[in-house]
């Protein structure tokens, strides 16, 4: 099963600020492009897999990043989650 969750942030700036975060703290996570059929927001999201996302939602309660939404990809469909 394919599954893994995406980050969607307001800018660009909140996008790059959580990625550079990521990098410092060893999360594994990738830049794409925001799916256009998830929201129509800034054109970059966050990547990261399950093994990755309790790691990542520390990152963004300690570093104050504002993330819009975030979704959870299983197989070809996209659920909205809470943090």
């Amino acid at each position: 099963m394919d599954s893994y969750y995406i980050l969607v942030f307001n800018n660009t700036h909140e996008a790059m600020k959580a990625e550079s975060g990521c990098v410092e703290a060893k999360i594994k996570a990738t830049m794409m492009p925001t799916p256009s059929y998830i929201t129509k927001s800034c054109g970059i999201s966050l990547r990261v897999d399950e093994n990755g996302f309790s790691s990542i939602k520390e990152l963004i309660n300690e570093e104050k990043i504002n993330v819009k939404s975030i979704f959870k990809k299983e197989d070809s469909f996209y659920a909205e989650v809470q943090l």
